[in-house]
């Protein structure tokens, strides 16, 4: 079968669409679709007409980077709700370009997507009332846990219970709202969380003075951006941004914007993580 002229161009149009990556998109579109979470302060939670959080203040610096890497006057941000169980999806489907949230970097979410370098460090840890006798997790034996469902702090806690043989009752739960409703109503007795999430959400919820927020680390958490899997240039592009952003200082004021408020200092392992991760051009 011969092609026309116009069959071939056709032809040509089509694998061009087929092999332009995200950078493309974004150049062409001039915008960056963000995913991000309600429910995951100081990272990211509802501020109004728009998202805000330290995760939030990272992608809107990295549209801006970006801009200037494609050359062009802007980027704009378009934000794209998601949850907690289909924050990757998004990412794998393109409904967004980049999950701007507190996402555990792991293995097996390897196989779905790509992950930036590190942005942020924390670990899983307890939160309970102010009244409470429960304050390590070996105090858990026979009370109910709340624990966010689809999270990595859900096969830590499996774990770490199981391993102490605890006759914990572990209420699996749709959103960190959730779990802390149940706790402050004292429907369970702790909910686990990432340590630095469970701080945003006390003091977001303007009953900080009764919780308390147990200083036992159950797990190491690296947190990254995901990104779409096999995109090198737009990784890359991503990675490029976050270094200049380590580098420039620009980390550290927004980093104080967000957790100095609630009385947090930077620990010397995440000073650590900016400096390990920021690389010079050449």
């Amino acid at each position: 079968m011969r092609l026309g002229i116009v069959g071939l161009v056709l032809l040509f149009v089509a694998a061009q669409s087929a092999f332009a990556g995200t950078l493309d998109t974004v150049r062409n579109d001039k915008m960056l679709k963000v995913a991000y979470r309600t429910d995951v302060p100081p990272f990211s939670s509802a501020g109004g007409a728009v998202p805000t959080g330290f995760s939030i203040d990272l992608c809107r610096m990295i549209a801006d980077r970006l801009a200037k890497q494609l050359g062009v006057p802007s980027i704009k941000v378009e934000f794209v709700e998601v949850t907690v169980k289909d924050r990757l999806q998004a990412i794998v489907d393109g409904r967004a370009h980049i999950e701007c949230g507190a996402t555990t970097v792991t293995l097996s979410r390897m196989e779905k997507v790509d992950f930036s370098v590190l942005f942020y460090i924390t670990g899983t840890s307890l939160m309970t009332r102010a009244d409470s006798p429960v304050r390590v997790l070996g105090d858990l034996d026979g009370r109910k846990l709340a624990v966010t469902q689809a999270t990595t702090t859900q096969r830590v806690m499996a774990e770490k219970l199981a391993e102490r043989r605890a006759k914990t009752e572990v209420v699996t739960v749709a959103s960190n709202r959730v779990g802390l409703r149940l706790l402050l109503e004292k429907k369970v007795d702790a909910m686990a969380g990432d340590q630095a999430i469970l701080l945003g959400l006390g003091m977001a919820s303007g009953k900080q003075n009764d919780l308390r927020l147990s200083g036992e680390l159950l797990s190491v958490e690296q947190l990254a951006f995901p990104l779409p899997r096999n995109d090198a240039d737009f990784r890359l592009a991503v990675n490029r941004a976050l270094s200049d952003i380590y580098l420039s200082g620009d980390v550290g004021r927004t980093w104080t914007r967000w957790f100095e408020p609630f009385g947090v200092k930077p620990t010397s392992l995440l000073l650590e993580l900016y400096r390990l991760n920021s690389f010079v051009e050449k």
